[in-house]
């Protein structure tokens, strides 16, 4: 998955496909054929606006195939999120020496929380925020119908970390977005929030269309 991600050096500064006519219309062709394929997820499949939103945050994140966006693009509760796997993708692709780090009791092996560290470009050492389980229940997200905080709590405590690492060492690259699990964990008001961030961002690029 990390080869399908080019990093900050690799990757062009490339405008939206909203912000030019005849960019639009040459992507839009292309999304139309993607949609016609059985390659494509079900979210994506003879919904060629779909397809172009994919090929627009492929450009963006640097993405070196729209089918890679597809993927782990889903629609969790209405609304756009990156996949589990997608923010360690980003963070192994952009960084070197990433670690996995562990904290408990070594003498009976009892896991207590997860950071993740990494080095920058510029070889200096990012750290990012500690996940714990006394975290996920104080945020109310152990204790939730269908979480998975119980059933694979390890799991879930690396993908928040990774998360945690992304948002605060390349924000860039998740566009404003969530991760389905954050979208999963989020209180009612947390989703509210989350909404109207989502309604002004529409309400900007509804703004930055380019109509003929």
């Amino acid at each position: 998955m990390t080869n399908e991600i080019q990093t900050y050096e690799q990757a062009p500064a490339l405008p939206s496909v909203y912000s030019d006519v005849n960019l639009y219309q040459q992507f839009f062709k292309i999304a139309e054929q993607l949609s016609k394929t059985d390659l494509v997820p079900a979210t994506y499949k003879n919904k060629p606006e779909n397809c172009l939103i994919a090929i627009d945050t492929a450009r963006q994140i640097g993405a070196k195939n729209p089918l890679f966006v597809m993927q782990n693009l889903n629609i969790i509760k209405g609304k756009p999120s990156w996949s589990g796997q997608y923010c360690s993708a980003l963070v192994y692709t952009n960084f070197k020496n990433v670690k996995i780090n562990r904290v408990g009791n070594k003498e009976d092996g009892t896991l207590n929380g997860i950071f993740i560290t990494a080095a920058d470009k510029n070889g200096e050492k990012c750290r990012g925020s500690v996940v714990t389980l006394e975290m996920a229940r104080r945020e109310g997200w152990y204790d939730k119908e269908g979480s998975k905080w119980k059933t694979m709590p390890e799991q879930m405590m690396i993908y928040r970390a990774f998360t945690f690492f992304a948002r605060a060492f390349c924000p860039d690259k998740l566009l404003g977005m969530h991760d389905e699990y954050e979208v999963q964990d989020m209180t009612p008001a947390e989703n509210t929030k989350a909404q109207d961030l989502e309604n002004k961002l529409n309400d900007v690029l509804d703004a930055e269309i380019v109509k003929d």
